[in-house]
């Protein structure tokens, strides 16, 4: 039986990627999430298939850094349940959380046991505690919008997070290649200029008349990460790279 558990999430004219989960799911279609940036560029958020695909699909930093993943643990930003239901599977006591209800709907319908209706901002250890692993895979780092944010969620994992934890964010650096389009580098430098940082990016995703509301979606450097973690009590302690598109994942241990 499915233990699901509802704080807040998204409302359904807002759900826009849960409807393109659940429409491939379901066999009506699906294809591919729109990413607005707010100076008008937009993008593809790769076909709604990923969001489910097995293990073998994984990228390589993944399946390394999975590891790591043991116990009690929480994948935030879980989507279809790509990665909740992989490690349920091998038998980790995994909770899938997200702001969608319609990827934790068909989280569930996969056989995921444990899902939790949440936005990011609002989780601290009221709503889950006593973890050992905390990913945030698939650049779910982003979800913590800015550096305010993080400091604040990290502070926050203290209580949420046993003594040996480990907290796993993947992203992408935001000077290297995966930016290396004239308008990026443009809205890069001038977030700098603002005084933000520089991955700091302003977006809302479409799929077909279903819109989330405009928010900071967030992609650091290394030095960056290691800024934001100064006097949370955490601290990185490996990576693992994809140096193809200047994509990370980092261990992240109490300090």
């Amino acid at each position: 039986m499915q233990n699901h558990k509802k704080i807040i999430g998204l409302l359904p004219n807002e759900d826009a990627y849960g409807n393109n989960i659940a429409d491939t799911f379901y066999g009506k279609g699906g294809g591919y999430d729109i990413i607005e940036r707010e100076d008008g560029h937009f993008t593809l958020n790769g076909d709604s298939d990923a969001y489910t695909e097995a293990f073998d699909n994984w990228s390589q930093i993944q399946k390394l850094s999975s590891k790591y993943v043991n116990g009690k643990v929480l994948d935030i930003g879980c989507g279809g349940g790509k990665h909740s239901v992989y490690f349920q599977e091998q038998g980790v006591n995994i909770t899938g959380m997200d702001n969608s209800p319609l990827a934790l709907q068909i989280c569930g319908e996969r056989g995921l046991e444990n899902t939790l209706l949440c936005d990011v901002l609002r989780l601290d250890h009221t709503v889950i505690d006593e973890l050992d692993s905390i990913i945030l895979w698939g650049n779910n780092f982003g979800l913590l919008q800015n550096s305010v944010v993080a400091k604040k969620f990290f502070k926050n994992c203290l209580k949420m997070c046993n003594p040996d934890a480990k907290i796993l964010i993947e992203t992408l650096d935001p000077y290297g290649k995966a930016f290396n389009l004239d308008d990026d580098k443009s809205y890069i430098e001038e977030n700098r200029l603002n005084g933000r940082l520089g991955g700091q990016i302003r977006v809302r995703v479409r799929y077909r008349h279903f819109v989330t509301p405009w928010r900071d979606y967030l992609f650091v450097s290394k030095q960056e990460l290691n800024e934001i973690l100064e006097d949370t009590g955490w601290i990185v302690t490996n990576t693992f790279d994809d140096k193809e598109i200047d994509q990370y994942i980092a261990v992240i241990e109490r300090n």
